[in-house]
């Protein structure tokens, strides 16, 4: 068994759009979104982003309207049996051919929190293969809603 495909040397990391400025170091820049605006020197991967069916149940049915303990159990199971796609192995296999090829790469996306946010789930599928990513902007505390 050849070890140079379970010890990739490039680094991984997520980020959203906001905390690119801490990207200071030399990465490909991988934009995981289905829409948004474009960002200079990103490849965008619609591929590792979810289904516009999974993002408009998103938008319709439970941003704003479900607290996130509710909708985000759900989004994951569905974000995650996507990730089995034919589509997206393909996707997800590309991302790792550059980190063992040494290339640190950086998944972005466009929300605020990555505790609920798909680059998340891409980041942490890689940790089987013995990848851990790191998020570049982490939110570490609770919002207090007042009312």
């Amino acid at each position: 068994m050849n070890t140079k495909y379970l010890n990739p040397q490039g680094k991984l990391y997520t980020c959203n759009a906001n905390g690119l400025h801490k990207v200071y170091f030399d990465a490909d820049l991988l934009l995981i979104t289905r829409a948004g605006f474009e960002i200079k020197d990103a490849e965008i991967i619609r591929d590792l982003s979810p289904s516009p069916d999974l993002f408009q149940t998103y938008l319709q049915e439970w941003k704003d309207k479900l607290d996130y303990r509710e909708w985000w159990p759900l989004y994951e199971r569905r974000f995650l049996k996507e990730l089995e796609w034919e589509t997206r192995v393909r996707a997800l296999r590309e991302v790792y051919k550059r980190l063992i090829y040494g290339k640190n790469v950086v998944l972005i996306c466009f929300c605020k929190d990555h505790r609920y946010c798909h680059r998340r789930l891409v980041g942490e599928f890689y940790a089987q293969y013995g990848v851990i990513s790191t998020e570049l902007n982490p939110v570490e505390i609770e919002q207090v809603k007042l009312f």
